[in-house]
């Protein structure tokens, strides 16, 4: 038997050895005790940096408290010296205090609380010896904290001493002293001797040499300068009228003017003057026709005494008690963009503009109803000048449009026909049309509005010789819809209605 020997391979694996296992742990340990004192020194260091702050704000605290009355003497407990900080005077010591804060020096919440005598904290010890805190690092102290418990605790009320002066309290003086009392004073005049026969031992200076006077022009001398004129006398009053100018009831024309505080016959003759008449005696009243000024003056009889007084002026004129009539309304001329698609129908009463079809994969897609503005006229009667009366209603329904087809401005042709005073009136309310982008988070936003840009008008209306304007301006609306004077907005999808408004003013 022939036995081949056997070739075996020898394999070598890397390993840890049991030195180097030990190694590790104790690296690792060695950087968790540094990292643990790391941590622990940054808690003290934070720690100590508060406290120390916390001192700081107290000790001031303090200088501020003694400095305005306050009294520590007989304190050395630290919650009680912090008690002494936060009162306050009472409102009688207050009235009186002169000078800095009256009230409590410290946030009612800020509490001392112990910190044992073995923990590793900085603590603050208070010296009632010197008023003041400081810090340490061993013994028994306090640190502080804000206590919640402590938010609606009152403050203690205290009356603290005064400065040498304080606000007077009965006296007539400003200022009272508290060591001394007012002084009184001696009746009658004081008398101060003097001893006569004292000399002046100063050195005497001579008086400098009076300037030469400017020399005079013409040859003449000067004199003393001419004394000043006397006064001139008080003017008389300016006369007054019993109707103040301005406008009043056609009915009561001609009206009676008379003048109040006529001066004495001595001392003034009164005079007046109606339109552009002559000046005339005032006898007792003035006639006064629609549309007339008058004047009146004081002229002095006794000119050494007064002279003669202002003029007073004043106009009148009618206005009637007050206007019924008829309105009609007319939509035209609207304006737009390059494809405004419109349509005015009824009476010329309803405009509708915009188109509400879309082109969708070449098909055509109906998203509802264009925009619509309808105006329904209202009659009025017994309306004066200077009164809001409605014109009508106008209906807005916020309706969708495409491709730039809805109008940016139409006009409003308004007639009015005054049947008792026989006059027919017309005028154009210009009337822009906006459209807000939808904002499905703002309803008031996305609300489309019409606006009126001409809200005050001169109108061919003339009564009784006097010309009136007209002011236009929206009223109330449904819930569908908002308006200031000048616009009335409708929220999106919606039908609104709104007032439109007139006033008759004279111009």
């Amino acid at each position: 038997m022939i036995l081949h020997p056997k070739t075996s391979n020898r394999h070598s694996f890397a390993g840890v050895s049991l030195v180097e296992i030990v190694l590790t742990v104790v690296a690792i340990g060695v950087l968790a005790s540094i990292s643990v004192l790391a941590v622990s020194n940054l808690s003290q260091n934070t720690q100590n940096q508060k406290l120390e702050s916390d001192v700081t704000h107290l000790n001031s605290a303090i200088t501020m408290y003694l400095a305005n009355g306050g009294d520590l003497s007989g304190v050395s407990e630290p919650n009680d010296v912090l008690n002494r900080l936060k009162s306050t005077r009472s409102k009688a010591d207050r009235a009186r205090h002169v000078g800095a804060p009256s009230g409590r020096m410290l946030d009612t919440r800020v509490a001392a609380v112990e910190v044992p005598e073995n923990s590793w904290k900085r603590r603050a010890v208070y010296d009632p010896s010197t008023s003041r805190f400081h810090t340490t690092d061993s013994g028994i102290g306090v640190e502080f904290i804000l206590d919640e418990a402590l938010a609606e605790a009152l403050p203690e009320i205290e009356n603290r001493s005064h400065d040498t002066f304080q606000y007077a309290e009965h006296s007539g003086w400003v200022w009272d002293h508290t060591s001394t009392n007012n002084p009184n004073a001696p009746n009658g005049p004081s008398a101060f001797f003097t001893n006569p026969y004292v000399e002046d031992s100063t050195t005497a200076t001579p008086n400098p040499p009076a300037p030469e006077p400017p020399p005079t022009t013409g040859g003449g001398s000067s004199g003393p300068p001419p004394p000043p004129p006397p006064p001139k006398p008080p003017k008389l009053p300016t006369p007054n009228f019993d109707k103040n100018g301005g406008s009043h009831p056609e009915g009561d024309f001609p009206l009676v003017v008379t003048i109040t505080n006529v001066p004495s016959p001595a001392d003034a003759d009164p005079i007046c003057k109606i339109g552009s008449g002559t000046w005339e005696p005032y006898t007792g009243s003035i006639t006064v026709e629609m549309n007339t000024t008058i004047r009146a003056q004081f002229v002095s009889k006794n000119t050494e005494n007064y002279r003669d007084s202002s003029e007073r002026s004043a106009y009148y004129y009618p206005v009637p008690e007050s206007l019924s009539g008829q309105v009609d309304g007319n939509f035209h001329s609207p304006s737009g963009g390059a494809n405004l698609s419109y349509e005015i129908s009824g009476s010329g009463d309803r405009f509708t503009h915009g188109d509400p079809i879309f082109m969708l994969d070449g098909e055509p897609i109906h998203s509802g109803d264009p925009n619509v503005l309808e105006f329904g006229a209202q009659s009025f009667s017994d309306i004066p000048p200077g009164a809001s009366f409605k014109l009508g209603t106008l209906t807005y329904h916020n309706g969708n449009s495409y491709y730039d087809s809805h109008a940016t401005n139409v006009k409003l042709q308004i007639v009015i026909n005054l049947t008792e005073r026989g006059e027919t009136i017309g005028f154009d309310l210009d009337l822009d049309l906006v459209n807000t982008p939808n904002d499905p988070d703002d309803p008031q936003a996305s609300a489309d509005y019409v606006k009126i840009t001409n809200l005050q008008q001169n109108i061919p209306l003339q009564i009784n010789g006097v010309n009136y304007k007209i002011a236009l301006g929206f009223g109330a609306t449904d819930s569908f819809g908002f308006s200031s004077q000048s616009q009335f907005h409708v929220y999106e999808g919606a039908t609104g209605q709104g007032e439109l408004l007139g006033t008759f003013l004279p111009n």
